[in-house]
């Protein structure tokens, strides 16, 4: 017991490359990720509200895509999402 207790200031110092690793590089690329995807969203949303005024439904899959992918990466791949009841 007295063994597991002195291993304890020693685990920060272990996880620090991977908690840097996660906030430097991962984390922002995954918010770019997300800025770029949004962006593309609001433009395929903003065209299919356009076309379904002039009467067609020609966008709809595009916009169906595009939010689909966007939760995607919000949830970081499906990593995060919550499970479905089947």
């Amino acid at each position: 017991m007295h063994l597991a207790m002195g291993l304890v200031p020693i685990v920060p110092i272990l996880l620090l490359p991977f908690i840097l690793i996660f906030f430097v590089i991962v984390f922002p690329i995954w918010g770019l990720a997300l800025g770029v995807l949004g962006f593309f969203l609001l433009v395929i949303r903003g065209l299919n509200v356009l076309v379904k005024a002039l009467g067609s439904d020609a966008m709809e899959g595009a916009t169906l895509g595009m939010e689909k992918a966007f939760r995607w990466v919000l949830t970081f791949g499906g990593f995060a999402q919550r499970k479905k009841p089947e």
